[in-house]
């Protein structure tokens, strides 16, 4: 999208949700960090001496704290890093409610912080050769679940496997996330065991709480920082050993992330939002593929195409059974909930422009998520395919990103209930609202290009989930028609 097309307000909005900087290395410096560290013991090593010096060394001026400290000594700091030698009993939630950023590789102190659910082996686990020693060894390379987040950009992070520390087994430790976090490393071939996530600002934790600051979980444990992997010498030369040798890059880089100002959000304006999207359509051309003889849906659809075209995009309509030709001319295909997969089957998989899905069941065909109905996809209150009941309202779980359209919170999405679709996206999507009460089944989430989608499949361009049944257009509250239009913005803007 050329700013130079939008009108002032529009160009306000868009502004508003853009993604703030990641802080340079040399901008560390004088920034105050509290790091939490428990007591000393000789008969379990720790490397906290070797994370003080490191700290210092980015620039970082250090205040320790033991775990039995209030929280007040955070008072005016950065930062807070919470060691794995720290005692989660001793921290209890005393750090859950502070509005300071805070990174920790403490696993057993994430439910206290409501980074994950409090169920061990389930919500988080601790990995020790002692009791998992097999197991120990897979944990020495982990897998680039999400290489669009700007941590995986700022390393270079490939949607492979990567090594985490030099080949010794030792202890490292994963937490299953709430769907608001991004997974940027997983484990074990398991999506949601992740090393390394991330929490936004304001993106929900575990048991609604609302982030007060960015929170980044990591894989490390107490003695191992000094076997984070680095590429250097001869190994730099090398493209492949230097993708592998990833781990102390993503200490660094989770760092610099954790302590950087968020997005500030876009605006809560309908008004300005629908101007951006006016002037991000003019000239811009989608294809519509929809069912002509539908047995419900056609006005829905009809209402769709005259939005759009209300807005300033070229629409142009085609059937399900139409052939894709073409379909790489369009600035954005939109695919009717009215569209049978069995008859659309995997077309506009492929193809090299955004794609709005808004047909939930179509997902799998796209590689949008897994292919299992009724635990990847499925609907809400579609008679004889669902248990659940109908419902007309989404919560808000990620309400920086451009697609929440400045809602937070449960908002209603249709005037009244009606069925919902929803899916389990892979870890290298970004959700940004999901069914209340049921944040594992995400409604509304979009692939950046580049992003891994399901089975490794990579996303040629943004493609993103909006949860429309058949004729439910022509139901979306006001608040409904803004997350469409942010949707239909985010999908067509530039990465």
């Amino acid at each position: 999208m050329k700013i130079g097309l939008m009108t002032l307000a529009a160009a306000v909005f868009f502004a508003h949700g853009m993604a703030a900087q990641m802080l340079a290395p040399s901008d560390l410096h004088g920034k105050r960090l509290l790091f939490v560290v428990g007591e000393a013991d000789k008969h379990h090593p720790s490397d906290d001496g070797l994370v003080k010096k490191h700290l210092q060394a980015m620039g970082f001026n250090i205040v320790e704290a033991a775990d039995t400290d209030p929280a007040t000594k955070a008072q005016g700091v950065d930062l807070i890093v919470i060691s794995s030698t720290a005692d989660p009993y001793a921290l209890k939630t005393k750090y859950r409610e502070l509005p300071i950023p805070l990174f920790t590789w403490n696993q057993p102190a994430y439910p206290g912080l409501a980074m994950t659910g409090p169920h061990l082996h389930t919500d988080y686990e601790v990995v020790d050769p002692a009791h998992f020693f097999a197991r120990s060894y897979s944990e020495l390379y982990a897998f680039g679940a999400n290489t669009t987040h700007e941590i995986a950009r700022a390393v270079d992070l490939k949607n492979q496997l990567f090594g985490t520390f030099y080949l010794r087994p030792g202890t490292v430790g994963w937490g299953c996330p709430t769907p608001a976090a991004t997974v940027i490393a997983n484990f074990e071939g398991y999506p949601f065991r992740a090393g390394l996530f991330v929490y936004e600002k304001n993106a929900v934790m575990f048991g609604g709480v609302s982030a007060p600051a960015r929170r980044v979980g990591f894989f490390m444990a107490s003695d191992n920082f000094h076997l984070l992997t680095v590429a250097y010498g001869p190994a730099l030369q090398d493209p492949d050993l230097r993708d592998w040798y990833k781990g102390l890059a993503l200490f660094d880089a989770s760092i610099r992330w954790a302590v950087s100002p968020p997005p500030a959000g876009p605006r809560d304006d309908a008004s300005a939002l629908h101007s951006t999207v006016a002037a991000a359509a003019k000239g811009k051309k989608v294809m519509f593929v929809g069912r002509k003889k539908t047995p419900e849906g056609a006005e829905a659809d009809q209402h769709i195409i005259e939005r759009l075209t209300e807005l300033g995009f070229y629409v142009t309509f085609r059937d399900q059974m139409d052939p894709q030709a073409g379909a790489d001319q369009y600035d954005l295909i939109v695919l009717s909930a009215t569209n049978s997969k069995y008859k659309l089957s995997n077309k506009y998989r492929d193809v090299s422009v955004p794609v709005l899905c808004l047909e939930g069941l179509l997902v799998d065909t796209l590689r949008m998520a897994g292919r299992n109905r009724y635990v990847d996809y499925g609907e809400h209150g579609e008679e004889k395919e669902s248990d659940d009941p109908a419902d007309n309202s989404l919560l808000i779980v990620n309400p920086n990103h451009e697609m929440s359209a400045g809602l937070t919170g449960i908002v209603q999405f249709t005037k009244e209930k009606n069925v919902l679709k929803w899916a389990r996206p892979s870890p290298g999507a970004t959700v940004v609202a999901t069914l209340p009460n049921m944040m594992e089944q995400a409604a509304i989430f979009g692939y950046e290009k580049g992003a891994t989608m399901d089975g490794y499949f990579i996303a040629p361009a943004r493609r993103v989930l909006f949860p429309l049944d058949n004729d439910a257009f022509d139901d979306l509250t006001p608040d409904g028609l803004a997350l469409f239009d942010a949707a239909v913005l985010w999908a067509i803007s530039r990465q």
